[in-house]
This record gives C-alpha cells, structure tokens and sequence, in this order.
C-alpha cells in the first residue's frame, strides 16, 4: 500500500503535473507551426505536380485523365490549424484529386493493379496493398495499392471508394502549409 504524501506535497505535484500537461501541449502546438511554409506560387507548383501525378498513373492504365475526373478538392477537417498556431496570412490545404475509373471485370481490375504496382516498383518507390472491404461494404472484394511519390510527397492510391465501392484514383498532396488563399484550383 503506498504511503500517501503530505498535503503540501500532494499540491506540488499536482501542480508540477498540470504544468507538464499545459507545456506539453505548447510544444505540441509549436511543432505544428515549425512545417515549412510554401510561397503561393511554390503551392500552385504544388497542386499541378499533384494533379500530374494522378494523371500520370490515369494514363498509365490507358485511359484520358480528362474523361474519369470526378473532384478536385482542398477541403480536409484534419489539415486545419484548430490551434491558431499559424501566423496572419498562412493557411493549410490538402490537395487531393480524385478519377473514377471503370474495369470490365476483376480481371481487368487486378491487370490494372499489377501495372501500377510494376511502374511504381520500378521507380524505386515502396507500394503497400491495401485490403479489400469486407463483405457487405461498398467496392467488397476488391483490394487496392497505394504509394508515396518521393520527389514531390504525393500519395497515390488505386481502390474502391468508401461510399461509392467504384474504383477510384486519387492523387493526395498532403497537408501544405502556404501563403495566400487558392480559390480557383477546385
């Protein structure tokens, strides 16, 4: 059985232990502010290197990026700074882009599959599979793969939707610290 602390002792470490909570929590929210911030025209580069490589792997498939595009889109509730630790003119957006693209079959799906995971093997860069939604859930049955590219941080990933179960891929730029408010991307 410990033995309990005087109550002076008690209050001091209860104090000591809200101030590590609260110092925690400043450095939490400073670490979220030391991400470099990208000039406007650096995150326009941004957005164009994001959307390329979607439409690279579109076209890879055989298929017109301009005919399967379903939405471009900055809006992600985990990229915001619920914190204010971002000073006067910076915002965050996530860009993301997404294709809907059709197979014939789950044979074609899985052919499809194979040639992205082949060229992005190929192109040194580490290609996780992703499993399937189980039964019951939109795209069930139909695993998917995903990737990160090196030069420019675009995660690309090729797998049902979530709501949809259609074969969707999407080009995601991360979440972007930059100056300026991009309104005509979307």
């Amino acid at each position: 059985m410990p033995i309990p602390l005087p109550p002076r002792r008690r209050r001091g470490a209860l104090i000591a232990g809200r101030a590590a909570v609260v110092l925690l929590m400043a450095v939490l929210a400073q670490g979220c502010s030391l991400a470099p911030v990208m000039s406007e025209a650096d995150f326009r580069e941004h957005l164009r290197l994001t959307e390329a490589a979607g439409e690279d792997a579109v076209r890879r498939l055989g298929m017109d990026p301009a005919a399967r595009i379903d939405y471009r889109q900055m809006a992600n509730a985990s990229c915001k700074d619920d914190l204010g630790a971002d000073p006067e003119g910076v915002t965050r957006d996530r860009p993301t882009v997404a294709w809907v693209l059709h197979f014939e079959n789950r044979t074609a799906y899985g052919k499809a599959l194979d040639t992205l995971r082949g060229h992005w093997s190929e192109q040194g860069l580490e290609v996780m599979d992703l499993p399937a939604p189980a039964t019951g859930e939109p795209g069930a049955g139909f695993p998917g793969l995903q990737t990160t590219d090196d030069d420019h941080g675009v995660g690309l990933s090729l797998r049902p939707d979530r709501y949809t179960g259609e074969t969707t891929l999407v080009a995601d730029g991360g979440c972007v610290r930059h100056e300026g408010y991009v309104s005509d991307w979307e």
